[in-house]
């Protein structure tokens, strides 16, 4: 994310945008410097030059502020196209990278710290050319009244120009806090509030309200501390603001009384002396917030670097084994499991005590987890070590993952050309009384808030969805437990034809659904 890539998203409404600010900014000095005469010809009771002017100051006021809020508008157009685009481009990343992004991270990134970058960074960039082109025309205005009223003016504005660094490295650290802290604040949320009825169960609500006060207190610490920065920047520049127009007021007071400047100098230059310290302290102003957002703005960059595609792997996999193969916790807890040979087409079932590793072994097959010793080596079918292409590996989590669409979609992955294979998968895994159900069939829009589909019915969409993309190794962790026996042994049945190399995790399999098996693997814990 940067400054050249905000310009890029609308070359010539960014021009524009400058130059609309800049001449904005001009009109205003040009409404004071007209302002001048004015005066002095209300002294001189001057009338038509009175009203002349009048209407000159009128038409000049009214074209800046005019195109300030025109401005404005322009501005929010090229930052939401700019946010639109990033957010595509961060969504590309985590979808092609390969890492597993926590949902709270990326929430965060799409949302509070674009909108952070938005307001510090671009909201502020705008008073940059509107300030500058305000600054230097009033520095030539008050050149062309009186050259000592001008270099004073200097000498004011190189002090001030030095003032805010004060404060500037606390403003920075105090942006990157707030990000941090909102970050650890919606993961927080996500952990909690992901299991909502289990604590309402358990009436554990106390336990719950004193984690989000915790977590939310961080949360308005963290504006706090970048309010404080903020302000102790403003309260600083309105110092330099005042005192430097109370020494060039007295100046121009001075001037005037030796007839070495007209009367109605006397407003002017307080307005143009206020034009140059404010002018000067907003830009100042600006780029301190601007730079207090570098950082933020480089990790989010670090988000959109291009990921070329993913790493789809050269052959489909069919068969795997393990190798000394352990997994450590920050904890000091640790899970061994014993090597593993999985054959080709081979149907294995794995049980195990609670907490053994079963789920946990799924995930390091997947490349989910990373082990900590040893590894996984996944076989084509000569038997092979390969680069597996892990699009070929189904995989059935114990909560299915289900997006919004339809049962369709949902079965396809998306992918049109699988639609007409779905009336064939639905019948394998035992699903087509339930598709009838719906009125519109695999039609049928998935309500994701108000789920309008059982347990069970999700877990046999997803076992469909892993029959249609043809998965050579099918990892299945308790696919079938909201589904009853006799749907479960149906589904095992056809499952169990198929050319996949499949294991099963399974807890509550009667006798005979054990023997539909090749064999059995057991993990112990410890």
């Amino acid at each position: 994310m940067s400054f050249k890539g905000f310009i890029k998203t609308n070359y010539f409404r960014f021009v524009y945008i400058n130059l609309l600010s800049i001449i904005s900014g001009m009109a205003a000095v040009l409404a004071g410097y007209v302002q001048m005469y004015w005066l002095t010809f209300i002294k001189d009771r001057s009338w038509t030059k009175i009203v002349i002017c009048s209407l000159l100051m009128f038409c000049l006021y009214l074209a800046a502020q005019g195109m300030n809020y025109y401005i404005q508008y322009l501005m929010r157009i090229q930052e939401e196209e700019y946010n639109k685009k990033i957010r595509n481009k961060l969504a590309t990343h985590y979808f092609r990278d390969g890492k597993d992004h926590k949902v709270a991270a990326v929430q965060n990134r799409m949302t509070n710290d674009l909108e952070m970058i938005r307001t510090n960074y671009f909201d502020w960039y705008i008073i940059v050319p509107f300030w500058g082109a305000l600054f230097v025309a009033a520095l030539v205005a008050l050149l062309t009244i009186n050259w000592l009223i001008f270099l004073v003016s200097i000498v004011i504005d190189v002090i001030s120009y030095f003032v805010p660094k004060l404060v500037q490295k606390k403003m920075e650290q105090a942006t990157n806090n707030v990000s941090a802290q909102n970050k650890y604040y919606l993961d927080v949320l996500a952990k909690w509030f992901s299991g909502l009825e289990e604590l309402r169960r358990y009436f554990a609500g106390a336990k719950l309200f004193r984690v989000d006060e915790q977590a939310s207190s961080k949360v308005e610490h963290a504006h706090v501390k970048q309010t404080t920065a903020q302000q102790q920047m403003i309260i600083l520049n309105g110092i330099c603001n005042l005192l430097g127009q109370i020494v060039l007021l007295s100046l121009t007071a001075l001037l005037i009384t030796k007839n070495l400047v007209i009367f109605g100098a006397v407003m002017s230059v307080q307005n143009f002396a206020a034009n140059i310290s404010i002018g000067l302290q907003q830009m100042l102003q600006a780029l301190s917030y601007m730079k207090s957002s570098k950082d933020l703005m480089q990790q989010v960059d670090a988000d959109t670097i291009e990921v070329k595609s993913l790493n789809k792997g050269n052959d489909a996999p069919v068969a795997f084994s393990t190798n000394d193969l352990a997994l450590d916790f920050p904890n000091g807890e640790s899970l061994k499991f014993p090597n593993i040979s999985i054959n080709p087409g081979e149907k294995v079932l794995l049980t195990g005590d609670s907490g053994a590793g079963k789920s946990t072994l799924f995930k390091l097959i997947l490349g989910d987890l990373k082990p900590s010793h040893g590894k996984v080596v996944l076989l084509n079918k000569a038997g092979k070590t390969i680069d597996p292409d892990m699009s070929r590996v189904g995989y059935i989590p114990q909560a299915p993952n289900l997006f919004p669409g339809t049962i369709k979609d949902n079965i396809t992955m998306f992918n049109n050309k699988l639609n007409d294979r779905v009336s064939k998968v639905v019948d394998e895994v035992n699903f087509s009384q339930d598709v009838q159900k719906f009125k519109d069939g695999v039609d049928e829009e998935l309500n994701l808030d108000d789920l309008n589909i059982s347990g069970g019915q999700r877990q046999k969409i997803v076992l469909a969805r892993a029959k249609i993309h043809d998965s050579n190794i099918i990892l299945i962790d308790e696919g079938t437990s909201a589904i009853d026996q006799k749907a479960t042994m149906d589904i095992l049945k056809n499952l169990l034809k198929s050319q996949a190399t499949i294991v099963f995790i399974a807890h509550n399999f009667t006798e005979n659904m054990r023997q539909m098996f090749d064999r059995e693997i057991h993990l112990t814990k410890g």
